[in-house]
């Protein structure tokens, strides 16, 4: 009997460990049927758009299944695009406060929250989330909160942020907005020489150099005028429109006028047509009438544009006086027709306007705006 006894005590072990194993699939599988049903009942609620009730179905089932995040911040972006924050916010909250949340995840819940945030117009509760992701050197969050910042006009914000952190900053777009921070609070302090640190971000920016040599320019020191504008021109021949009759001048002021002939003479590969007037107006002072109206005929065969064209007809008109008179009502209809043209285009979004912004009214990124291109451009 013993025997017997001991040669049942290996089978017994063996049955409760498979009913040990069973019992708990079927405890796994009632969950799973608890869960699901939950689900069900909750979309349900949404579905005959009871969304208060279904709502509620979820978000407690958020206590049962903290491990469905993607389905909940799914839903939260579901609430935001309907424009129902609050809930979106209620959401994202309650999964903040789950402690099975991974960091990842975790972060990504603290991005969307400030997005519901600044939706909802608190920008102090999504700065205080933000500030949070950049010490934790979550990139993503560089986004909002230098759009938020711009938004704010909190530019020491911004550059104490940039400062502490600016190994996050890689990317051209943020130093350009770090740059415009810099000259915003320069200008509001009087302090131009704030501006001499956005000088040396890694990514070479438009405005810094576009305001110091504005700022040395005003104040007559030419020197430094041509400085800062000769070293952005060679850089962003692109932005030239924007100064170049002043960089001209203080060349002028300087009686260096045959330096900057030689510097739109570099420049003539890359430039606009800006940058070809320019060059006919030099052949113009040393008499070279014939080769100014040869060189921007066969420019503008190549490269059509209005501006061009109307200072052909200038230089048609002057050379033959029996035809000026016709040619100048010519180059003012022209002249009217580019007067209704934007002046300034942003590659990022195609934005245009008469007046140069260094932030996007449109797009909100900063430096996008420039000379517009093309028939009727620069």
């Amino acid at each position: 009997m013993t025997e017997l006894l001991f040669l049942l005590l290996p089978v017994a072990a063996a049955y409760g460990y498979v009913m040990g194993k069973n019992s708990a699939k079927n405890q796994a599988h009632e969950l799973n049927r608890q869960i699901t049903s939950q689900y069900s009942k909750g979309l349900k609620f949404l579905l005959d758009r009871e969304e208060d009730q279904g709502l509620e179905h979820l978000i407690q089932l958020l206590e049962v299944s903290a491990d469905s995040v993607e389905h909940y911040l799914t839903l939260a972006t579901l609430f935001r695009k309907r424009g129902e924050l609050d809930r979106a916010i209620k959401i994202h909250e309650l999964l903040l406060n789950q402690p099975s949340l991974s960091s990842t995840d975790m972060a990504s819940c603290r991005l969307e929250l400030a997005q519901d945030y600044i939706l909802a117009g608190l920008l102090d509760s999504a700065e205080e989330h933000l500030v949070i992701l950049v010490k934790d050197s979550y990139v993503e969050a560089l986004d909002p909160i230098i759009n938020l910042y711009s938004q704010m006009r909190e530019w020491h914000k911004g550059i104490s942020m940039f400062e502490a952190h600016s190994e996050l900053f890689t990317k051209a777009q943020h130093c350009a907005a770090i740059a415009n921070f810099y000259c915003e609070a320069a200008l509001i302090d009087d302090t131009p020489k704030l501006m001499e640190k956005a000088c040396a971000l890694d990514h070479m920016t438009i405005r810094p150099y576009y305001e110091l040599g504005k700022d040395a320019f005003e104040k007559q020191d030419h020197v430094k005028a041509i400085y800062y504008w000769r070293k952005l021109v060679v850089s962003k021949t692109n932005t030239a429109p924007l100064y170049i009759k002043e960089l001209e001048q203080s060349y002028i002021q300087l009686n260096l006028k045959d330096q900057f002939d030689e510097l739109v003479e570099e420049l003539l590969s890359q430039g606009g047509v800006l940058i070809r007037i320019k060059h006919c107006q030099a052949l113009l002072e040393k008499g070279e009438q014939q080769q100014a109206v040869e060189f921007l005929t066969d420019s503008l065969k190549r490269e059509p544009s209005i501006r061009g064209f109307s200072f052909l007809l200038q230089l048609l008109g002057n050379n033959n006086g029996k035809i000026k008179a016709a040619l100048t009502e010519i180059d003012k209809l022209v002249t009217s027709y580019i007067a209704t043209k934007p002046e300034y285009q942003c590659k990022h979004c195609g934005f245009s306007s008469h007046k140069l912004y260094w932030l996007c009214p449109s797009c909100k990124h900063w430096e996008t705006i420039g000379p517009s291109k093309g028939l009727d451009g620069y």
